[in-house]
């Protein structure tokens, strides 16, 4: 396991903290499989019974993709074995049998705020916010789309994807895109409470609900994979995202 998602059990609850070096968390391969690995070996541990994934601190949950990384894409293969990852990053949550629990705070953008979705519940600090931005800078959001679809309703997706905007706790909880808003500095402690009451549910029952509910999202990602690297890859061959990627990286574009 590496460095870049920390774990702290408590009791039969492990902790997983997001641990990329910028306080953000953008999501690289790199990080993308230390999250992976780590949910894998969360569910594994039988001293394990629920688990908790926290981007950290006064840090972020994830501002989503790495852009040092996709500003590279040129709209082939590359963008192809992208959608690929993050949909598997998706399905390792989404498989996880164990109660999760998301504790949000700071930003959650696109990958981040769509990963936050694939947990079992959702808590959010009252400093936090999510944004879907990605048709205002011109890139694609179509698995956003499905995973939204599932989760809030045919509306409230396209009003969230074609609003672009920031969403605040109070507005999140109307969309039911989390279920809990507390202080910043409970949020992580309320968190591990839930998942403590998660973890007293009979595993056989739970595990088997779980797959259950969770079924129809993992069909609506693997229906979505293949217009999303489509719409992916005229997007970036057409460079729509350049100016952005330009406006964040500044020289290190």
């Amino acid at each position: 396991m590496t460095n870049l998602v920390s774990i702290e059990d408590r009791a039969d609850i492990r902790i997983l903290t997001f641990n990329h070096p910028n306080q953000h968390n953008p999501f690289n391969n790199a990080l993308e499989n230390a999250v992976i690995d780590a949910l894998e070996e969360a569910d594994k541990a039988p001293q394990i019974n629920a688990v908790v994934v926290y981007g950290g601190k006064n840090r972020s949950f994830s501002v989503g993709g790495d852009f040092n990384e996709v500003k590279l894409f040129t709209g082939g293969e590359d963008v192809e074995q992208w959608i690929d990852r993050i949909i598997n990053l998706y399905l390792a949550a989404l498989n996880l049998k164990k109660p999760s629990i998301a504790c949000l705070d700071g930003f959650s953008i696109g990958i981040g705020f769509q990963l936050a979705m694939m947990f079992d519940w959702r808590i959010m600090a009252d400093t936090g916010v999510l944004i879907m931005p990605e048709l205002k800078h011109g890139i694609g959001c179509t698995i956003g789309a499905a995973i939204l679809s599932k989760v809030c309703g045919y509306n409230a997706m396209k009003e969230i994807i074609y609003g672009c905007e920031p969403i605040n706790p109070e507005r999140a909880l109307v969309y039911q895109l989390i279920n809990e808003i507390h202080p910043a500095e409970q949020a992580l402690e309320q968190a591990v409470s839930h998942a403590k009451k998660m973890s007293a549910y009979s595993q056989v029952s739970f595990q088997n609900t779980k797959r259950a509910i969770n079924k129809p999202m993992i069909e609506a990602l693997l229906r979505t994979a293949e217009e999303s690297k489509n719409t992916h890859k005229a997007c970036f061959a057409n460079k729509s995202a350049e100016q952005h990627f330009i406006k964040i990286l500044g020289e290190k574009y």
